[in-house]
């Protein structure tokens, strides 16, 4: 089920409300960098593989083991949403690829509409569109904390807060 916006399982007395935000920023960046590579949104459900099973290729090509919670939380934020958030498995409207540079963020996809304006929001939306490694992640604190890792200036960081405060606004 999705609970404010987030991902929480509670099946069997056994609750699971793990988020991919708590986990360390190398950890959340080689989850992004995965997703990026390997998840293209799709019109048809991808059969015969749920967030389960998704999560486990996941460990398998990084090392890296998240808990079913955390990986639907990861997919929520890079902007793939369950067939049906009741299930304890998600099915997803996607198939797997290799290497695509397409950023399916939420937060990217509608920031996309300032691309043209001659702002300082303009151009933090072109420097972002150039950058094959900001994050799929639409969470506030995983992007701000990408600017503070890669030194963006105090324009870059205004321009953010300002794109965030009206994505924030548009999309609640």
């Amino acid at each position: 089920m999705i609970r404010n916006g987030r991902p929480y399982t509670n099946e069997n007395r056994s609750v699971d409300e793990a988020l991919i935000t708590d986990r360390d920023d190398e950890t959340i960046t080689i989850v992004e960098d995965w997703i990026r590579r390997n998840i293209r949104a799709s019109e048809s459900v991808l059969l015969g593989r749920t967030s389960y099973g998704l999560k486990h290729i996941l460990e398998r090509d990084t090392d890296i083991y998240l808990t079913n919670n955390e990986f639907k939380d990861a997919m929520l934020l890079a902007g793939y949403r369950p067939v049906n958030a009741r299930e304890l498995n998600w099915r997803y409207r996607i198939c797997l690829t290799q290497e695509i540079n397409d950023n399916p963020s939420p937060f990217f996809r509608w920031a996309r509409k300032y691309e043209k304006d001659d702002t300082p929001c303009g151009d933090f939306v072109r420097d972002m569109l150039r950058d094959l490694s900001f994050p799929v992640l639409a969470d506030r604190n995983i992007i701000e904390r990408y600017l503070g890792r890669i030194n963006a200036c105090d324009g870059a960081m205004s321009a953010f807060e300002k794109l965030w405060r009206d994505y924030a606004r548009e999309t609640d």
